[in-house]
């Protein structure tokens, strides 16, 4: 049977002077199995999944593979990824004996992979995940939902490698069995369809991104509610390509909901609410609203501040969103000002050679000759 447990964390800022005009977080699927991940203690979204057969024998057998296993947890949830990699080596070990038609060798494996994800080693990460589709293939689980879900996990490890033909091949390919598996209307679908929307999005397919967001959007209202959180972030990714499809309209709309549905689960000092307000003044800014847009960005700015303290990278793309809406009103000198407090957190926090940094500072040096001019 598989579960789905969804985290949201927030939407991070839109960083318009990079030539993005929106950049919205979209659900991601990491894989946990055997396990049910607490869903406010995860950095990303996670899905736990076990086999009846597995729970059977692991009733007879000692529960030294569950208990590594479950060690391996731990250290996820806590973000220490070396020892959480030690046990679940040591599980995948325990698990070597058993039977191909034990389950216990394909969590192992897909374990690692998300472990190897995090640490960065894609090639790893992309290794042992082939081999636990494999080890589920073997187990005459193919057309499972857990295997649905480990061809999701790979297509995203494929897709931050640039191996995008496969990577859509695998996300498709999820959805097929998932919905058979689950129904065409079910959260792992929508978890599977926004992922696969964020690699069109990569690609610049936005008309294939806002077909699978809209898909997103009305499974997420019609199985958890008009208010629910995972909605609003499905909203601010839809908006997102509505916007680079030239859809300013919808796109604003989309945003403004999103918006509201954040306010009403966090409050107004949440940084997803900052993020999303962040997100609408971007929008405003592409309709001309700049005095509407400036008041957003303003109350973003300072709820990222008492939210995540004045030296997050947040703070300073938010700033230097603000240097580019003083740009466009020929405010030159409050740009200016901005954008040097934007190079000075985004170096603090990130270092100077940060991509974010380098091109603060790009446009900062270009600000100051428009001024001198």
């Amino acid at each position: 049977m598989l579960q789905v447990v969804q985290k949201l964390t927030y939407l991070p800022p839109r960083f318009f002077g990079s030539g993005t005009p929106l950049w919205c977080r979209t659900v991601r699927f990491a894989l946990v199995l055997a396990f049910i991940i607490p869903s406010m203690q995860m950095p990303l979204v996670a899905a736990a999944a076990h086999s009846e057969a597995a729970e059977g024998q692991a009733k007879e057998k000692p529960p030294s593979w569950h208990r590594e296993t479950e060690l391996g947890r731990m250290a996820l949830l806590k973000g220490e990824f070396d020892q959480a990699l030690d046990h679940f080596q040591k599980a995948l070990s325990l698990s070597q004996p058993l039977p191909a038609s034990d389950s216990r060798k394909a969590i192992s494996l897909s374990n690692l992979s998300l472990i190897y994800k995090h640490k960065g080693d894609l090639s790893q990460a992309e290794s042992y995940s082939r081999q636990a589709l494999k080890a589920m293939n073997a187990a005459g689980m193919k057309d499972a939902s857990m295997f649905s879900v480990e061809l999701n996990n790979l297509a995203g490890v494929l897709s931050e490698e640039g191996k995008y033909a496969e990577a859509i091949e695998l996300y498709d390919s999820s959805l097929l069995i998932l919905a058979k598996a689950k129904g065409e209307v079910s959260l792992e679908v929508a978890a599977v369809a926004d992922n696969l929307a964020s690699l069109h999005k990569k690609l610049k397919q936005y008309e294939d991104a806002a077909r699978l967001e809209e898909k997103a959007v009305q499974i997420y209202q019609a199985k958890l509610g008009a208010e629910h959180r995972e909605l609003a972030v499905a909203l601010g990714n839809l908006a997102d390509s509505y916007l680079n499809l030239g859809r300013i309209s919808e796109a604003r709309a989309a945003s403004e909901r999103s918006l509201s549905v954040m306010r009403k689960n966090f409050g107004d000092k949440h940084p997803a609410v900052a993020s999303a307000m962040d997100n609408l003044a971007g929008i405003y800014i592409k309709e001309g609203k700049l005095v509407e847009a400036e008041a957003l960005e303003l109350r973003a700015l300072d709820t990222f501040k008492e939210s995540l303290g004045e030296n997050h990278p947040d703070v300073a793309i938010c700033l230097d969103n603000l240097s580019d809406l003083y740009t466009l009103q020929k405010r030159y000198k409050q740009a200016i000002r901005r954008a040097e407090d934007a190079l000075s957190v985004a170096e603090r926090s990130l270092g100077k050679e940060h991509a974010l940094s380098l091109s603060i500072k790009t446009r900062l040096n270009s600000l100051k000759e428009r001024e001198q001019k």
